[in-house]
């Protein structure tokens, strides 16, 4: 008669000795491969936010100042002054300034802070924040996040098709369009040889044969109802509207930092829900921005001899190029945890982030204000 045989101790605990270790090994491979999966998605989606959100200030800055077919050193204003300076801003000399910036206090070069969530108030800024700033979310999706600068840019709308005028009034214009022109809003009528920043009264008509009215009234409202009689257009001339935006960091939607473009309305207010709608997150996962404006102190020199902040800078017809650092962030898990926070140089800015698995990069750029420049 046969007799079973089964395992023995020593051969059941090395065949479980065996299987753990084989049982380790795909653990580790599993875990390093999705380890390396998270790093490589964490890397793209940094380098893709910051590249994306520097693509679209540079376009911006060299945009600026482009007044339909004319430049900003040939605009001169028919505006009345405003205690709100985003609509035209004047500089020293009442010229138009196409840039424009807010030093967010405490965070020149040199300065060092923690990263934070926290929305601002219209004092954490230098100068302080205009009054329309009060129209954007005090809290929550889109509101301006302390420590960081503030970036402004005036120019025609390029996303507005230029309407060409057919015939000139004492207070009006007859176009080929209303190009997207309402009551109330800023525009621009170009020669090519020089350009005048009026206020639109009233639209009227439809394409061909849009009226396009400059009377007095309105806020800011016009200094008079025709220009004056040394500034003449003629047929062929181009009107479109001014667009200013406003390039800050506020809370995204997923409540961490993001980079924010907000578009001045007619009525001044930098927030509204229906087209085009304003404020617009850009690029997510943006925690941090830092400008510094590159000023020519030689009288027609037009190359910039220092790099200052917002706050230093005496007159932004002087600024010839722009420096933009940002600091972006990949997604949880995209880094291995540190053992001590580190910090980023943000331009001398020294920018410390919590200790988290998030993979961190700056983002540099310097962009030439090209419409300031010959």
């Amino acid at each position: 008669m046969t007799q079973s045989r089964g395992f023995s101790l020593i051969e059941f605990m090395v065949a479980i000795t065996l299987a753990l270790i084989v049982t380790a090994a795909v653990i580790s491979v599993f875990v390093g491969s999705r380890s390396a999966s998270q790093a490589t998605s964490g890397l793209a989606a940094l380098s893709d936010s910051g590249r994306f959100a520097l693509n679209y200030i540079e376009n911006s800055v060299r945009d600026s100042g482009y007044m339909a077919c004319s430049a900003a050193d040939h605009t001169i204003s028919n505006l009345n002054p405003e205690a709100s300076d985003l609509y035209y801003a004047p500089g020293p000399l009442g010229l138009f300034q196409p840039l424009g910036g807010y030093e967010a206090a405490g965070t020149s070069p040199g300065n060092s802070y923690t990263l934070s969530t926290t929305a601002g108030v219209l004092g954490n800024w230098n100068p302080s924040l205009d009054a329309a700033f009060s129209t954007l979310p005090s809290a929550g999706m889109g509101a301006p996040i302390v420590n960081n600068d503030v970036l402004v840019t005036r120019s025609s709308a390029t996303t507005n098709q230029a309407v060409y005028v057919t015939a000139v009034g004492t207070d009006n214009f007859t176009t080929t369009g209303t190009g997207g022109l309402v009551s109330g809003q800023v525009a621009i009528i170009s020669d090519c040889a020089k350009a005048v920043i009026f206020q639109v009264s009233n639209v009227s008509g439809s394409s061909p044969g849009a009226i396009i009215e400059h009377d007095i009234g309105g806020s800011p409202g016009n200094k008079t109802a025709a220009f004056p009689s040394w500034i003449t257009f003629s047929a062929g001339a181009q009107v479109t509207p001014l667009q200013t935006t406003v390039y800050y960091i506020g809370v995204g939607a997923d409540l961490d930092g993001a980079l924010f473009a907000a578009t001045v309305a007619p009525n001044n207010s930098l927030s509204a829900s229906t087209a085009p709608t304003s404020p617009i997150e850009l690029a997510p996962d943006i925690e941090a921005m830092q400008v510094l404006y590159g000023v020519s102190t030689t009288p027609y020199a037009q190359t910039a001899s220092e790099y200052v902040t917002a706050d230093q800078v005496p007159d932004f017809t002087q600024v010839m190029s722009v420096q933009v650092a940002l600091l972006a962030a990949g997604p949880a898990g995209s880094a291995a945890l540190p053992t001590s926070a580190t910090t980023y140089n943000l331009f001398g800015t020294l920018v410390t982030p919590p200790i988290d698995t998030r993979l961190r990069q700056v983002f540099e750029v310097t962009i030439a204000a090209r419409n300031a420049l010959p």
